[in-house]
């Protein structure tokens, strides 16, 4: 009922090991799969003992990854919906990357919306299809997983609803839930069709059934429960009606909009960052629900005594009251390592895992 995996970031790998996340990363996809083989390499021997993997932040299914996956378009989800709205990809080589531009800062209406079928056409998403096409003719030998996907279990992963329209808009859109909400509703609702005709295009191209959905509401803890409710909760219930099983992720302490998330319809999992009250999700959601928490980043930094995160841990297994829970973590140049791996080696101290590694 309890595990714990964990993920290196670009910044770490940079720093540890010297790799560089540039366009062509992002663009090629089996350069980035030669450069991933090498880096899982990197992982393995730095931690052989632990389930802790090259992924990106907070999609672990380390039960779904195989050494011959090759991801096309392994690029953030609104970060590919805004640059098919104009923005441009920013690359870092030492970091994640981004966009420039806010393509619809200035939006006054939703008629002003481009019509949803149209994005079918646009450069990007042909050039992610040929790419898919031509590595299954070129590499039989790989498995493509392709865009708003990260393994082959079939899970698609998009942003969230007001974490997507802030991208898209950048803060205006925090003034237009209370002064334009109509305008507010068209763009919530062109999301979620947006995401539904790219998803269910690359994964048909791909041949990967649609199994579930994750959806990453980073910026939901900036608004109120009410506005949640409203404005999000009904557009990810769509996601959920359509695309199957839903896992909400939302970013730090949550309580305060958690009866407002569980409303989703067909939510299946609340992943969610420290500080949440997990005896408050069990206390509406039941023993049973599967809830995923993150570790307070300030634990883990250097510096800070162990003894405070496995303070942390004690308290999480307590209110977590024998529910299914995983435990995850992104590792961050600043991070202090063992203040990392003293929770795998306390959690199988305590007979709760076994510490290995998956692949």
């Amino acid at each position: 009922m309890i595990s714990i995996e964990a993920s290196v970031s670009k910044g770490w790998l940079h720093k540890h090991g010297g790799f560089v996340f540039d366009n062509r990363y992002y663009m090629d996809p089996v350069h980035r799969w030669e450069q991933d083989s090498t880096i899982n390499e990197f992982v393995r021997e730095r931690f052989p003992r632990y389930a802790i993997y090259n992924m990106e932040a907070n999609l672990l299914q380390a039960r779904n990854v195989r050494d011959n996956h090759v991801l096309v378009g392994a690029i953030q989800p609104n970060m590919i919906l805004a640059t098919i709205l104009g923005a441009q990809f920013s690359f870092f080589e030492d970091k994640d990357a981004d966009v420039a531009g806010k393509p619809l800062e200035f939006i006054s209406n939703g008629d002003e919306l481009p019509p949803v079928s149209a994005i079918l056409h646009h450069p990007l998403v042909k050039e992610l299809e040929n790419q898919i096409v031509n590595i299954k003719i070129n590499r039989p030998d790989l498995k493509v997983v392709p865009p708003f996907f990260w393994d082959e279990s079939g899970r698609a992963t998009i942003h969230g609803i007001i974490t997507t329209s802030l991208k898209l808009t950048g803060d205006n859109i925090m003034i237009t839930l209370m002064s334009n909400p109509g305008l507010a509703h068209a763009i919530h609702q062109w999301i979620v069709d947006a995401y539904m005709v790219l998803i269910r295009y690359f994964a048909d191209i791909a041949k990967l059934p649609v199994t579930s959905v994750h959806v990453g509401e980073c910026a939901g803890t900036m608004i109120s429960a009410d506005l949640y409710e409203e404005f999000i909760v009904p557009y990810i219930s769509q996601l959920g009606d359509k695309l199957g099983e839903v896992r909400l992720h939302t970013c730090g302490m949550s309580d305060h909009i958690m009866s407002s998330i569980v409303k989703i319809r067909n939510l299946k999992i609340i992943d969610t960052g420290s500080g949440t009250s997990i005896k408050g999700i069990r206390d509406l959601k039941g023993k049973d629900f599967t809830i995923h928490i993150a570790p307070p980043m300030e634990y883990m930094m250097k510096n800070a005594p162990q003894s405070q995160i496995l303070d942390w841990l004690n308290k999480t297994l307590d209110e977590n009251q024998g529910g299914p829970l995983q435990i995850a973590y992104h590792m961050e140049p600043d991070y202090e390592v063992s203040n990392c791996l003293v929770m795998h080696d306390e959690l199988e101290n305590r007979g709760l895992i076994e510490n290995k590694r998956l692949y």
